[in-house]
């Protein structure tokens, strides 16, 4: 029973000694005006979260990287256990390929190139970049950040600085009718305007392409020699007049 009444006493006791030092805790603050309140700044607020911010609440809104994912061994075994020939093995090959530099390029920025076609592709750069702009805007709206570049008239440059947005962006390219290929950490991969077509219109400007290189190089072949057949004679000639001036010194003398 005395046990009894010391735990009735002493309960009342320590609630009231509690409530009393924070009374006197928030007595002791000074009390804020509506003028404190209204000339509060961003700092200010920030400490009054921070002051009611509780431990689990600030390791919970604290941000996190994204931890970047290493190589996928067994997708990599996968792909080796199927093995194959000729046109299957260069396949595989690729896929491989493919997985590594989409599981490298997990962290950091990260760049890609689209090659592009379409009617009246590509003279000049404006319809390129109006489909940039495009393809660029329909991207933001799915909340994936990058900004687009047209870096020649059939090429756009995406740019991210969220590579874990660069597999969508990816993604996204290829199902565009206007894509001929995109090339992502050194892989190029094949679009829906990768046509016979098209395949056969490239080799024909790569093939005009490579001969006027090669008219270029001759010419400056060409003009390499040139200039040396003219430092020749211009040396000869200064041989000559040298030796010239020689024997008419000679003969003076």
């Amino acid at each position: 029973e005395i046990c009894c009444m010391m735990e009735r006493l002493v309960t009342p006791a320590c609630l009231f000694i509690a409530l009393a030092c924070m009374g006197s805790h928030v007595l002791a603050r000074k009390q804020r005006t509506s003028k404190d309140w209204a000339s509060m700044t961003e700092a200010d607020w920030n400490k009054i979260d921070k002051d009611w911010e509780t431990p689990e609440e600030e390791e919970e809104y604290a941000f996190k990287p994204p931890k970047q994912k290493g190589i996928d061994l067994e997708a990599l075994q996968r792909e080796l256990k199927k093995g194959g020939k000729g046109k299957n093995k260069k396949q595989n090959a690729q896929k491989m390929q493919q997985i590594i530099a989409e599981q490298q390029g997990s962290s950091g920025p990260a760049m890609m190139f689209a090659t592009v076609d379409y009617p009246g592709c590509c003279d000049n750069k404006k319809m390129s970049e109006e489909l940039a702009n495009k393809w660029s805007s329909l991207l933001h709206a799915s909340s994936i950040e990058q900004t687009a570049y047209v870096v020649q008239n059939n090429t756009i440059l995406f740019s991210t600085q969220v590579a874990m947005a660069a597999k969508e962006i990816k993604e996204f390219v290829l199902k565009q009718p206007e894509c001929v290929a995109i090339e992502w950490n050194q892989v190029r991969t094949p679009g829906p305007a990768e046509t016979p077509a098209w395949k056969a219109d490239d080799a024909v400007k790569k093939a005009a392409a490579e001969e006027k290189k090669k008219q270029k190089e001759e010419e400056k072949e060409e003009e390499e020699k040139r200039k040396k057949r003219s430092a020749k004679k211009r040396r000869k000639r200064k041989a000559v007049e040298r030796a010239g001036k020689g024997s008419n010194l000679k003969y003076e003398l």
